[in-house]
């Protein structure tokens, strides 16, 4: 099984990568899946407010959703995973869903392990390395990206993450115009690789390695001597 990190967005027919999760989730129940969907949100009614348009979403690939809503006075539990097919973690504030996930963080790897795909939407493909950038538009007073995309954090931000993939990943590249931030994180040789993932795709991180779907790019950035490199790895 694979873990999909997907770089934000909606579209009508999203098969080509948040079904292919599901696919793999169906694979593992062998038949209809459960998909655990971690959302986070201040307070449990905010978070609900979304639920219809997740539940629209997925609903759209033959599942059954299981909402576990988090909060600031809410963190995820090993035991909200239990029985579930597929873990989804939606998108929002990063720092929040980290703050709320990491508590859990050693249960999902272990599912993971165990053949339990993971999908991560924006904040939840953020949180899924094993360093989760949090956020931030500034490395070392220098503009790296647009104040938007901070997550309300000045410096970028990195952290220990869930750790299922050993790359740090941005999002929503081309939209929010993330990628010069992923290059700088790089540059400032604060880690040695990052992803920076458009809208409407997924990188799918397996056993084959690194491969793209969906409407999009994924952006891999190395470090190369003086200069990053920048992959491009189209979507399909």
């Amino acid at each position: 099984m694979s873990v999909h990190l997907i770089g934000g967005g909606w579209a009508e027919d999203e098969s080509a990568w948040t079904g292919r999760f599901v696919d793999e989730a169906r694979e593992r129940a062998d038949g209809r899946p459960t998909i655990a969907v971690v959302l986070w949100a201040p307070t449990v009614a905010e978070g609900e407010a979304w639920h219809a348009d997740y539940r629209d979403d997925l609903g759209k690939h033959d599942c059954e959703v299981r909402f576990v809503q988090l909060a600031a006075d809410r963190q995820l539990d090993a035991s909200d995973l239990a029985g579930a097919d597929g873990i989804f973690v939606g998108g929002g504030l990063t720092p929040g869903y980290h703050a709320a996930v990491m508590p859990a963080a050693q249960a999902i790897r272990e599912l993971v392990a165990d053949g339990t795909p993971y999908a991560g939407f924006s904040a939840g493909a953020m949180i899924a390395g094993d360093v989760a950038l949090l956020g931030g538009w500034r490395i070392g007073g220098v503009e790296v990206t647009r104040e938007e995309a901070s997550e309300g954090l000045d410096d970028v931000t990195l952290a220990e993450g869930v750790g299922l993939v050993d790359v740090v990943v941005d999002v929503h590249a081309t939209q929010y115009g993330t990628l010069p931030r992923a290059i700088a994180i790089v540059d400032a040789d604060l880690v040695e690789r990052t992803v920076a993932i458009d809208e409407r795709t997924s990188l799918v991180v397996g056993e084959q390695g690194l491969a793209a779907a969906g409407q999009g790019n994924v952006f891999v950035c190395t470090k190369d001597g003086p200069h990053v490199q920048v992959a491009v790895l189209g979507g399909r």
